[in-house]
C-alpha cells in the first residue's frame, strides 16, 4: 500500500525526459483517485516548477513553499503524465482542498 492521496505533492524522478517533457527528480502533484493508486501501476501526476510564471492559468497555478516543499513553484498542468508508482518518492505536503479544486478545474479547461 502507498501512503499518498489525491493533492499530495511527492518528490517525482521524471528521468528520462524526451523532447520537452519536464525532466529531473522533482516535485509533483498526486492526481490520481485514492482507489486508482491502491490498485494500479501507474499514477498521475503535474510537476511542480520553481521557474514562476505570473498569471498563467490555467496552465500554471503557483503553489507557495511550504512543509517539506522548499520553494514556491508552479504546477505545470499541461505537463500531466501517467508514470510508474516506482518513481514516486517521498511525500513533501499537501494541497489545500481549494487549491487542488483550482488545478482540477484547470485541467478541464486545457482538455475540454
Amino acid at each position: 500500500m502507498m501512503d499518498w492521496s489525491r493533492g499530495d505533492i511527492c518528490l517525482v524522478n521524471f528521468n528520462p525526459a524526451k523532447g520537452g517533457e519536464m525532466g529531473k527528480l522533482r516535485p509533483a502533484i498526486i492526481m490520481s483517485a485514492d482507489d486508482e493508486i491502491e490498485i494500479l501501476d501507474t499514477v498521475i501526476v503535474i510537476p511542480l516548477s520553481s521557474v514562476i510564471e505570473q498569471d498563467a492559468l490555467p496552465y500554471r497555478f503557483h503553489i507557495p513553499k511550504r512543509d517539506k516543499l522548499e520553494q514556491n513553484s508552479d504546477a505545470c498542468i499541461y505537463e500531466i503524465r501517467a508514470l510508474s508508482k516506482t518513481r514516486v518518492k517521498e511525500k513533501l505536503s499537501k494541497l489545500s482542498s481549494e487549491e487542488l479544486q483550482t488545478v482540477q478545474n484547470s485541467l478541464c479547461q486545457i482538455i475540454n
